[in-house]
């Protein structure tokens, strides 16, 4: 008998613990991550086609550079805050018809070619959520918004050839020369929006990204109306990012 019951019990018993049943990596709550890109983008006139405008845009790429603070909170989710310093730059080739500007108490209307310049200067701090996916945890997408502020910022309008008006096709002033027109005391100086993005990593700390920030506020100042249409930012952000310190509580989890 107390053989038969020994043989049972150990028939019943729970099973040993099995590392292989668990992720191989332990999950590290804050990870501190400094991180290099460049961005692609500008500011774009909203509605696009305001003013007859067609637009040939060559934005200019500069480095960015700073830190993110990320917190896991579960298996496959993170929040993540970043602080980065970078510079935004965009030439354009505008053609337009009968575009309205407003200026020194008169209203003028607008037809030919011209070209546009704007760079922005400034310290953008993101704030997102981001969910894990695939073995590991390897990928990741993020959502969220973003706060901006101009530390300097520029746009400059040159008029090429065309003329000006009163009213729309009517021809008061043919432009024979360049004429520049320079609205950077116009600029707001700060800016917020919206964040998506995708992230991968490609080595054991090093995360290769991508983003898109669109801004929900107007560029220039409030009491500015020399257009008829408000400009945003829009642009795209490729980013690496190295995780330089992984502090916090370690566990291991149930693979999934």
């Amino acid at each position: 008998m107390p053989l038969f019951t020994s043989a049972l019990f150990s028939q019943t018993r729970a099973a040993p613990f099995r590392p292989n049943l668990f992720d191989t990596i332990f999950l590290h709550e804050f990870n501190f991550s400094p991180h290099l890109g460049t961005d692609i983008g500008g500011a774009v006139p909203v509605p696009f086609g305001a003013g007859g405008m067609q637009i040939n845009a060559y934005p200019r790429l500069s480095p960015s550079l700073g830190f993110t603070l990320s917190y896991t909170y579960q298996y496959r989710w993170n929040i993540g805050a970043e602080l980065t310093y970078k510079r935004i730059a965009m030439e354009a080739d505008v053609r337009v018809t009968n575009q309205k500007f407003k200026g020194e108490g008169l209203v003028q209307y607008f037809t030919g070619s011209a070209e546009m310049n704007m760079s922005f200067t400034l310290i953008e701090t993101p704030l997102y959520v981001k969910y894990m996916f695939g073995g590991n945890r390897q990928h990741g997408v993020m959502f969220g918004g973003y706060f901006a502020y101009n530390l300097r910022s520029s746009f400059q309008s040159i008029a090429n050839k065309g003329f000006n008006g009163p009213l729309p096709d009517v021809v008061e002033s043919v432009v024979t020369a360049p004429m520049m027109m320079d609205f950077s005391s116009t600029l707001d100086r700060w800016d917020s929006g919206m964040l998506l993005g995708y992230q991968t990593r490609i080595l054991n700390r090093v995360h290769f990204g991508l983003k898109v920030l669109v801004g929900f506020k107007d560029i220039f100042t409030p009491n500015s109306d020399f257009f008829d249409y408000k400009m945003y930012q829009m642009r795209g952000t490729i980013v690496l990012n190295y995780d330089l310190f992984r502090f916090g509580k370690e566990r291991n989890y149930p693979k999934r």
